[in-house]
């Protein structure tokens, strides 16, 4: 039986060396959604491959693509804020954000496959955020999703455990496109009224203490992946390796930003975590976490370009939506800068 089992697994393990389906989700297709920014409603439009429509330029000479999660989106702030949109008025470029919050890079790497040939573009900007690795990782809604399968899948995820892993997640994913489209005409009905706080009102932190509750390993996971998080970023890694040689194989160009966890710039958010209770490393906003020491020898041994963003954002406490993970205004418009000045 021991034998039979390993052989198992050697054949799971071997089925790691082939090209797998992630799958991907996305918003309605060609609907008209509200977007949110404290409150305040914003409609968006949304195109055949259920990603928001940006502005469009009938002719440009450089086109490049955006994939990645909230952060790339925009998420909490006016599109006309997102660095994409930034950057299509003050380029003669043209940037298709497809970001979609939430996203892994499974995700992303669907997201391309289905696109690439339909959309005009010469390089592909991979945007990394610090989180990229829980995310790929067994997530709490994953896990809660896993438990509700039938027998044979438990039988199946012991003897094939990364192939059943994989079959699973497609699965989940699947999940999560019904529940934004239920989401999303739920909110589409309500009459949401701007909330009126004061600037000085002090912030409570409900999200971050929620998070706390729920994945108290939320930032080792992220980060240490040397030890805690080596086997999420093995997963992880696979698929960018996978990603980069379609991206290559199409002629273009891969360029990875690394967008980095507030812990790894923000000393006042810093301290917010530790006071919540999450395990801290002093290394990740004074020195290099795990993840980023990783990703710089991906780069190298890859040949792919890193724009790393924490030496533009280190040390700052002004580049966050109140009581939020994601980027505000000014943190989008320094990004914008950035990527004019790196292209």
């Amino acid at each position: 039986m021991l034998g039979l089992l390993l052989f198992f697994r050697f054949v799971d393990f071997l089925s790691l060396c082939f090209d797998s389906k992630y799958g991907h989700y996305h918003f309605p297709i060609n609907q008209e959604i509200p977007f949110f920014r404290s409150g305040e409603k914003e409609i968006g439009r949304i195109g055949e491959f259920g990603i928001r429509i940006g502005s469009s330029k009938s002719k440009s000479s450089c086109n490049y693509l955006l994939l990645g999660d909230s952060q790339t989106f925009g998420s909490g702030i006016f599109w006309k804020d997102t660095f994409s949109e930034v950057l299509n008025r003050e380029t003669d470029c043209h940037w298709t954000n497809v970001g979609i919050p939430g996203f892994t890079l499974e995700n992303e790497f669907s997201l391309y496959e289905t696109i690439k040939f339909k959309t005009d573009f010469d390089r592909v900007y991979l945007f990394v955020y610090g989180n990229d690795i829980y995310e790929t990782g067994d997530t709490p809604d994953f896990l809660h999703f896993a438990k509700k399968q039938t027998w044979y899948l438990r039988v199946l995820s012991f003897l094939f455990p990364e192939q059943t892993r994989l079959f699973l997640k497609t699965r989940y994913f699947q999940t999560i496109q019904k529940r934004m489209e239920l989401e999303l005409e739920r909110i589409s009905k309500l009459g949401i009224q701007k909330p009126q706080r004061s600037n000085l009102e002090k912030e409570e932190f409900v999200t971050l203490k929620s998070l706390y509750t729920l994945s108290p390993d939320y930032l080792r996971g992220s980060l240490d992946t040397k030890t805690y998080a080596k086997t999420n970023f093995n997963r992880w890694l696979r698929v960018l390796r996978q990603l980069n040689d379609k991206v290559l194989a199409d002629k273009k160009e891969l360029v990875m930003v690394y967008i980095p966890l507030e812990v790894e710039y923000d000393p006042i958010r810093f301290q917010i975590y530790k006071e919540i209770g999450f395990v801290m490393n002093p290394n990740w906003i004074d020195s290099d976490s795990d993840f980023i020491t990783d990703l710089k020898a991906v780069s190298r041994e890859k040949d792919i370009p890193l724009i790393d963003l924490r030496e533009y954002m280190r040390y700052r406490s002004d580049l966050l939506q109140k009581e939020d993970i994601h980027l505000n205004e000014t943190a989008t418009r320094l990004i914008a800068d950035i990527l004019k000045k790196k292209r």
